[in-house]
């Protein structure tokens, strides 16, 4: 479509408009999205003074008093993220490291929209792992426990995973399902774990291998379950598979027991695997469980779960930690892994490896005292940052965000980029140290959708014994440590700032990669 000269005029009024200080919010907003269709409908006619202008909204901020001044930032980057796709006009070329520099300074809702319209940058995944599994699952093959762990002399449970050894020969571990759906993530477990072991994108990293019997991969155990099976094993429905040595060695268990080298290079490792497989359009869904309310499991649309970019509070952060989905070997539990066509996601799961990672790094400090927690009987929080090293805490975040930026970009981080700050670093000590939010409210209305069992078993949970009368009154439990008071944001807002300006720098950087490549 031909731009008429209407149109051509229109566009250069609407940016003297901008050029000379609008100062009407409203009317600089219809301005911003005026230039915004231009971009759309006729690319060819954008020039550099179109450009300036939008990047005058997000580098002045002139408006960033206003309650509404998202939607105006949201519409100029995501405008200049728009003409950056159009990668073969000369305009576009210096959009992205224009961004990137507006990026280094951006603060608030300014950072937000950046980072979220970034994420919007066109990139097609390098795709031999992006496919979907077949949805059909066979039959389970109906197998005994006997002849699944032949010569196997000992046997151990470990949450629903039953363990069997003989002596130091590798583990057998028998995974069983806990319902119907879980059947289905169990195969599409081994699916990738064979996927992987094909298709390695880390030699360092170490993989399990499933076992098949007939060409099966999904059993059925006959008879009855082993001593001490929990409650929640479906109907003895498993898949089985030989782990790899440490695969069961969680990286912030018995943490006086690893070196700072060896430390280092498990958590370096596991992000850089991350970013390769992120690279590849395949995203861990679940490195630890993170929710903003677990108490609202049941009633959200949403579960509870935790969306970071909304800076909520968030839930009992170190009991999330207690089993990370990454291990000495490499990343586990792969039924997590799903394939993504749409690249648009990748920056919230950017964002939420590295608040996995950095989670983890603090419950790593933590763990080296574990009863040294909550308040005492005088409501004084517990104070742990004497466990801490900000030195090492601070290399650890730094080495994560270069190992995932290294997998996934394929290229070396830039050195001159600070992306440990100190600032962030001593608020997550101060943060993850200090007891301070403890509390979550299981609200009345809450408790009416609960089953009667289903409320005792809430409570027995959570510690909590005697005669409660369901639904009368709100219950105000003891279940921290929290990021935030309940319904609040997070304590540490620095480290929702760091995850925007980390994700939007590894699409950014890694569009840049794929221009480069086209070009």
């Amino acid at each position: 479509m031909r731009a008429s000269t209407a149109n051509l005029s229109g566009r250069i009024d609407t940016e003297n408009q901008l050029a000379q200080g609008c100062r009407d919010f409203s009317a600089a907003y219809m301005a911003v999205k005026y230039l915004a269709s231009h971009i759309q409908d006729h690319p060819k006619t954008i020039t550099p003074r179109t450009i300036d202008v939008l990047a005058g909204i997000l580098e002045l901020r002139r408006f960033h008093r206003q309650k509404q001044v998202l939607f105006l930032y949201a519409e100029a980057a995501d405008a200049m993220v728009l003409m950056a796709g159009h990668t073969q006009n000369p305009v576009a070329a210096p959009i992205i490291p224009r961004l990137l520099g507006i990026l280094g300074n951006a603060r608030g809702k300014c950072l937000r929209a950046l980072s979220q319209s970034m994420g919007n940058l066109p990139m097609p995944f390098s795709a031999p792992l992006c496919q979907q599994f077949p949805d059909t699952v066979d039959d389970p093959l109906e197998i005994s426990l006997d002849t699944l762990i032949d010569n196997f002399q000992q046997i151990s449970w470990q949450g629903r995973s039953l363990l069997a050894n003989n002596g130091n020969r590798a583990q057998m571990v028998i995974k069983f399902a806990v319902s119907k759906a879980n059947i289905q993530e169990l195969v599409r477990e081994i699916r990738w774990m064979d996927a992987l072991n094909l298709n390695n994108p880390a030699p360092d990293i170490l993989l399990p291998v499933p076992l098949k019997i007939r060409e099966r991969i999904l059993f059925k155990i006959k008879g009855s379950m082993p001593q001490g099976a929990p409650d929640n094993i479906l109907d003895g429905t498993c898949i089985a598979f030989i782990p790899c040595p440490g695969y069961y060695d969680y990286p912030n268990e018995r943490p006086d027991t690893w070196s700072q080298n060896r430390i280092k290079a498990v958590f370096f490792k596991n992000a850089q695997f991350l970013g390769s497989l992120t690279r590849m359009g395949v995203f861990h869904t679940a490195l630890i469980p993170l929710f903003h309310n677990r108490v609202q499991q049941g009633r959200r649309n949403d579960n509870g779960s935790y969306l970071w970019e909304h800076g909520g509070r968030l839930d009992q952060w170190l009991d999330s930690c207690r089993y990370p989905n990454f291990a000495a070997s490499g990343p586990r539990d792969f039924e997590h892994l799903i394939p993504e066509e749409n690249s648009k996601k990748m920056g919230h799961y950017i964002g939420e490896h590295l608040l996995s990672f950095i989670l983890v790094i603090g419950s790593f400090f933590r763990n080296k005292a574990p009863q040294r927690r909550g308040m005492d009987e005088n409501n004084v929080p517990c104070d742990t940052r004497d466990l801490f090293s900000p030195t090492l805490f601070r290399e650890l975040v730094d080495g994560v965000c270069r190992a995932y930026f290294k997998g996934l970009v394929q290229t070396p981080c830039p050195q001159n980029i600070d992306l440990s700050p100190l600032p962030l670093i001593e608020s997550l000590i101060t943060a993850m140290g200090l007891d301070v939010h403890m509390e979550e409210i299981l609200r009345a209305r809450d408790q009416g959708d609960m089953s009667d069992d289903g409320f005792k078993a809430f409570l027995r949970e959570r510690g909590i014994t005697g005669q409660i009368m369901k639904g009368k009154e709100d219950l105000v439990l003891n279940t921290g440590p929290h990021l935030g008071e309940f319904n609040q944001p997070i304590s540490v807002p620095l480290l929702i700032e760091h995850l925007f300006r980390f994700s939007a720098f590894c699409t950014a950087h890694l569009f840049l990669g794929h221009s480069l490549t086209e070009d």
